[in-house]
């Protein structure tokens, strides 16, 4: 099937659209405006070939104008002049922007949607094709030329072709990505697509344009109803159990045990708490062997002290993980919402026993499909069902699953300090430890995991640090003890990632590298940073919302001139002087301005360029450094003698 990737515009007197097939390499460009009207070449083009079509967000705008087009062409658009159809089009998309819900059921043309695929419609993830573009690296990051309220001239449609062409291009990159057909480390060989459409296959249910936890609520949605003969949507409509008041009491799991006073007074605090869950409603602190851990109604977490932490010869650095929390606590604990009743639970059960079951065949013999939708549906479930949204909602089942985490971290915790005293923890998350204990005591630690999982049925995986840097529980790099440097196996988080995730700010991704580099290679950072040639790792980004105007105050003939910029802004910091200048954001409310890096002057570099003479970017190299050195310096300074 032949896949298009496009892009439409509508303006107020001027619609454009923008295809592109990779399999012929050949592009389709459309225009409906009082000079040119393309339209009923366009509509046979939609009509008379089999295609699917591929967008950024097309499912809620591009798509439903296209629909609309579609539907009102014979009769009525098909005789009306350019100018008065790009109006009738331009209101109608006024309306699409304007409403929340605007997808079409049964789209006349199959829809790939990468926005959704990616998510990218949750606020947590949230991202446009601009900064998209500055994550591909795009040459041109461009903004839309024209205001679509502009009543255009001719010739207007020119820039806006263009500008078309270059958001088409982009989406076909982002597809590339999406087909794992990239050489972006956390991306390369991860088939979004592929796997999408397996999973249509081997469960009958449509998942093409959903992010992962949609997906694994939608596959869960169709397997439960299918299993007890329920329609799904009544299912969706009938919601979930909403609780005015959850008394932590009854969240404890039938396995907790604890011996220490400090955890037994938590313990007691969760006894006497009730809770409406709103976020931020519980918390308590527990300093226990030197170590304060940090729990809430979501989860738990801990860290040392800034600093770095290499294991030797006598010393190990042991990370610990509950394989899949949540589902095996569900699973220990039969867990389920509510309404689903324990059918729900016996089927989740299942799903648990035969993704377990395939994953143990033999790597040829297994069905990864199976393997990863019910991966899917395991940890979506628990995510879905404190949203009053979703026909899984019911927080009494979330938080018996949270504290149940937080009291086995408890447990653990006395056990393996009770097994070998003179263990340090270094970190702690929701699902796991990690520690430093003699090497000759491992096996005493694995007797205690041993022991935790046949209490509880909750499996603990293993692995090994040579070295960790970390500032606190969200940032910190930890080397693997297996990792070369042909052949890395380094965990890097927050502000210490390298290679980061699409939806994520990718500033001066030098920067991180040189960290990196200092720590694990011992390689000085001015090294790093001076040597680097990629002139995208210095690239900075600066992303505004409606509150605020972007400026780039600058000389221009002798004179200081604002330059008002897009929302999306990619620049490099430099050295003052020539064409460079200053970044600003005013503030459209009260007109207050202020400044962005300040200090340091800055070139606009939405449109890259390339230099034969590398000196010639006059970079600042100093801002760079100093950014490292921030990462660095609280980690020397505050470092600790681990093995004193």
């Amino acid at each position: 099937m032949i896949v298009e990737c496009y892009d439409l515009e509508s303006l107020s007197n001027l619609f454009t659209y923008t295809g592109y097939r990779s399999k012929i390499n050949t592009w389709y460009q459309y225009v409906i405006c009082q000079w040119r009207c393309d339209a009923k070449i366009l509509y046979e083009h939609l009509i008379n070939d089999k295609f699917i079509q591929c967008g950024f967000n097309n499912l809620a705008y591009d798509y439903p104008l296209l629909h609309h087009f579609l539907r009102h062409w014979k009769g009525e658009y098909e005789y009306s002049y350019g100018q008065e159809l790009a109006q009738a089009l331009y209101a109608k998309s006024q309306y699409l922007v304007e409403e929340l819900f605007t997808e079409v059921k049964k789209p006349l043309i199959s829809q790939i949607d990468l926005f959704k695929i990616w998510h990218y419609n949750n606020k947590a993830r949230t991202q446009n094709l601009k900064g998209l573009e500055i994550q591909m690296r795009m040459e041109n990051v461009e903004e839309m030329p024209i205001h679509h309220t502009t009543w255009c001239k001719e010739g207007d449609e020119i820039p806006v072709l263009a500008y078309n062409k270059n958001d088409v291009w982009a989406t076909y990159q982002f597809l590339l990505v999406t087909l794992g057909q990239t050489e972006y480390s956390i991306y390369k060989g991860k088939n979004k697509l592929q796997l999408r459409n397996d999973l249509n296959k081997k469960f009958h249910v449509n998942v093409t344009n959903m992010g992962d936890v949609p997906m694994g609520e939608e596959l869960m949605l169709q397997l439960y109803c299918r299993e007890t003969g329920q329609n799904p949507y009544y299912l969706k409509k009938s919601g979930g159990t909403p609780r005015s008041l959850i008394c932590l009491n009854d969240c404890i799991p039938f396995w907790c045990n604890l011996k220490t006073k400090e955890f037994n007074n938590f313990l007691e605090q969760i006894k006497s708490t009730c809770v409406t869950g709103e976020k931020g409603e519980f918390q308590f602190s527990v300093i226990y062997h030197n170590y304060k851990f940090d729990f809430g109604l979501g989860g738990s977490h801990g860290c040392i002290k800034p600093g770095v932490y290499e294991s030797d010869d006598y010393w190990m650095i042991l990370d610990l993980d509950v394989s899949s929390l949540y589902p095996s606590i569900a699973d220990s604990l039969q867990l389920y919402p509510e309404q689903l009743g324990i059918q729900f639970m016996q089927q989740y059960s299942s799903f648990i026993k035969k993704r377990i079951a395939e994953k143990h065949k033999p790597k040829n013999e297994r069905d990864n499909v199976l393997i990863e939708g019910y991966k899917l549906v395991l940890n979506g479930c628990y995510g879905k069902s404190n949203e009053e949204k979703s026909f899984l909602y019911d927080p009494l089942y979330t938080f018996k699953t949270t504290i149940a985490g937080q009291l086995f971290i408890c447990m653990w915790s006395e056990r393996m300090v009770e097994a070998v005293p003179e263990l340090v923890f270094i970190q702690t998350n929701t699902d796991g430890q990690t520690i430093k204990i003699p090497r000759h005591k491992l096996d005493l630690i694995r007797k205690v995991n041993e022991q935790l999982t046949k209490e509880t049925g909750l499996g603990i995986e293993e692995a090994f640090y040579s070295k960790m840097f970390i500032r606190d529980v969200n940032n910190y790099g930890a080397v693997y003890e297996d990792s070369t440097p042909e052949n890395e196996h380094i965990k890097l988080k927050g502000d210490f990632e390298v290679d980061k995730e699409f939806h994520k700010d990718p500033s001066m991704r030098i920067v991180p590298l040189a960290v990196k580099n200092y720590f694990v290679y011992g390689i000085p950072v001015e090294e790093t940073i001076k040597k680097d040639r990629d002139i995208f790792n210095f690239c900075m980004q600066l992303k505004t919302n409606a509150k605020s105007v972007p400026l780039f105050k600058h000389l221009v003939d002798g004179k200081l001139v604002d330059d008002e910029l897009g929302r999306m802004t990619r620049y490099l910091v430099v050295n003052k002087g020539g064409d460079s200048g200053i970044l600003l954001k005013r503030f459209v409310d009260d007109g207050r301005i202020t400044g962005v890096n300040v200090g340091y002057s800055v070139k606009i570099f939405n449109k890259a360029y390339h230099l034969d003479n590398w000196n010639d970017y006059k970079l600042d190299y100093q801002f760079y450094i100093t950014e490292a050195n921030k990462l660095i310096n609280p980690l020397i300074i505050k470092e600790l003698d681990l093995f004193e």
